[in-house]
């Protein structure tokens, strides 16, 4: 079945590949792994300008009424040319779940979001709870806040925060200051900047909590389908990209007097990691169709259905590349190396492959 873009899809990936080209080089990549900033000024400013901060989201809030497909097309690119601009974790992770929120006081931010005025990331793990979103051990007492936050994509950039606690038996999301945390930030698998968080009796003021309740776990569920989705979009990217230069290097490095792209057992592997990878596509357009649907069990079982796949067939292609680079595919001068290290935090991300398997599972027992 031949699934087209649509031609507005298609200029959107387009222009997403033009840019990166012409701005983004494996050197500028290998500089930025050093920053503890990873917004860098221009970029960020280029990023605006092309309408990405607007895209997901809708006009009557600044935004462009863009479709998950027009976003992953992007990220897509983001993967293949290993950027690390936390476009992704600072922009569509914050504003997605504001616009859901869809409060006076959430639009109002997620309008400083698409201007390019705050830089708010997502807290939304705590080390003792796993992948579990909705059971955080923070805990909000009247007006003061204790407890830890993990694994907070930011940039190294972000000078507020999203965070999700527990205020007596019911989820709420709460508007921080840095300022107000212990912070520690460091530099995740795949490059991209993290940070901890310690919340030790913090004062929040009564605006501070942004939404609770059903209607914020509702809204929590979809932007994380939508994370998982663009996910897979970044490690298409990645293996789209590793694929190539695994290909190239095997039409260019020679043993023997011949080229070891003539050897079978290397073809048997191309020809594996070529079938992987349309089959990969075909999830990535499944997910990023099916992430935004309004049926909550169709989404989650989309989403884990793909994220389990991308984190077997995207890492063994990973795997297979490195092994047909032989050592020089480990190096640090190599962009294969990186591609695989990109790959495999991917596949951790919102969930590894066993949590996702397990989760398939229970949905497909509840349909049945």
């Amino acid at each position: 079945m031949e699934f087209n873009l649509s031609e507005n899809t298609t200029l959107v990936a387009d222009t997403a590949r033009r840019y990166l080209k012409d701005h983004y080089s494996f050197d500028v990549y290998r500089a930025q792994l050093a920053l503890t900033d990873h917004c860098d000024a221009s970029r960020w400013q280029s990023m605006a300008e092309l309408g990405w901060f607007g895209l997901p989201f809708p006009e009557a809030a600044g935004g462009y009424d863009g479709s998950l497909v027009d976003l992953a097309m992007i990220v897509r690119e983001l993967g293949a040319s290993l950027c690390l601009d936390p476009f992704v974790d600072l922009i569509v992770a914050p504003g997605k779940l504001l616009e859901l929120i869809g409060s006076e006081r959430a639009l109002a931010i997620l309008q400083q979001i698409i201007t390019g005025e705050r830089r708010i990331a997502c807290a939304f793990y705590d080390i003792h709870s796993g992948y579990d979103i909705h059971n955080p051990s923070a805990v909000l007492n009247g007006n003061r806040l204790s407890g830890q936050k993990a694994f907070v994509a930011d940039g190294g950039a972000a000078d507020t925060v999203l965070a999700t606690v527990r205020r007596g038996d019911e989820l709420a999301l709460v508007l921080l200051s840095l300022d107000d945390c212990e912070v520690s930030r460091y530099r995740a698998l795949d490059g991209s900047r993290a940070c901890s968080l310690i919340l030790d009796d913090v004062v929040i003021d009564d605006d501070a909590v942004i939404a609770c309740g059903d209607q914020l776990v509702s809204a929590l569920d979809k932007v994380l389908c939508w994370l998982q989705a663009l996910d897979c979009a970044r490690m298409y990217g990645a293996a789209s990209a590793l694929y190539e230069r695994t290909l190239e290097y095997a039409k260019t490095r020679k043993q023997f007097g011949v080229s070891i792209g003539s050897f079978q057992v290397i073809q048997h592997y191309l020809v594996d990691m070529f079938i992987d990878l349309q089959q990969l596509e075909s999830m990535l357009l499944m997910v990023s169709v099916k992430a935004d649907a309004d049926d909550e069990r169709q989404r989650q079982h989309a989403c884990s259905a793909a994220k389990a796949y991308f984190a077997d067939r995207a890492v063994r292609l990973a795997q297979q590349a490195i092994q047909i680079h032989g050592g020089v595919g480990m190096t640090e001068e190599l962009d294969v190396g990186h591609f695989f290290r990109q790959i495999t935090h991917r596949s951790l991300t919102h969930g590894n492959r066993e949590y996702h398997l397990d989760r398939f599972a229970s949905l497909t027992d509840t349909n049945t």
